[in-house]
């Protein structure tokens, strides 16, 4: 999480000499996440997050540094709360430079991220609480309107792969983790 946040800050500061380029933006995210446990169905969960961007590093290529807490129960053997808090770094390419539209960019998204997470068992029986985390990839598409010249309303579908498995501390049906997130979001501008 630090380094993710440092990193971001270096480019923050790199990119202030040249201040035409930089716009950073923050604010919620409404998103349902489909969770893939263990090769099991999805599960739909809404949750709220934030993000902070900051476009044209390099013209049409921009940042994105975004969080979100996501909190599932799962069934298994016994009954789990299971939290997920993805932080993810991606990088933004705008797909559609040509159109010189200021209220319109579509953009599409690939990064990495640290993923954080808790399995609380609901019953007793089931053991200690079962925490970690693990790296993973992220890969998307965003669509950004903006009406006015500091508010922008987004709709964002992502795929998350979490590198979860550890085959020799939770056994051999313990697989990757895999989220789908679609959702909307409002955006503050700070030009």
């Amino acid at each position: 999480m630090f380094q993710a946040i440092l990193v971001s800050m270096i480019l923050i500061n790199c990119c202030a000499q040249n201040d035409k380029h930089l716009e950073l933006s923050f604010g919620p995210h409404y998103s349902s996440y489909h969770l893939y446990w263990n090769d099991e169905a999805a599960r739909n969960q809404w949750s709220l997050g934030g993000e902070v961007t900051v476009h044209n590093i390099i013209p049409n290529i921009g940042l994105k540094l975004r969080g979100s807490k996501i909190e599932y129960t799962i069934s298994s053997d016994y009954t789990y709360v299971s939290e997920y808090i993805p932080l993810t770094l991606c990088t933004s390419f705008n797909i559609i430079p040509f159109l010189k539209l200021k209220w319109l960019r579509l953009s599409l998204e690939t990064g990495f991220g640290m993923y954080f997470w808790k399995a609380l068992p609901m019953e007793m029986i089931a053991g200690e609480d079962k925490k970690g985390r693990d790296i993973g990839f992220v890969g998307g598409f965003t669509l950004q309107v903006k009406p006015f010249k500091f508010i922008a309303l987004e709709y964002v579908t992502r795929y998350n792969y979490i590198a979860s498995a550890d085959i020799y501390k939770y056994g051999f049906e313990d697989k990757d983790e895999k989220l789908w997130e679609n959702g909307i979001g409002l955006k503050i501008i700070i030009p």
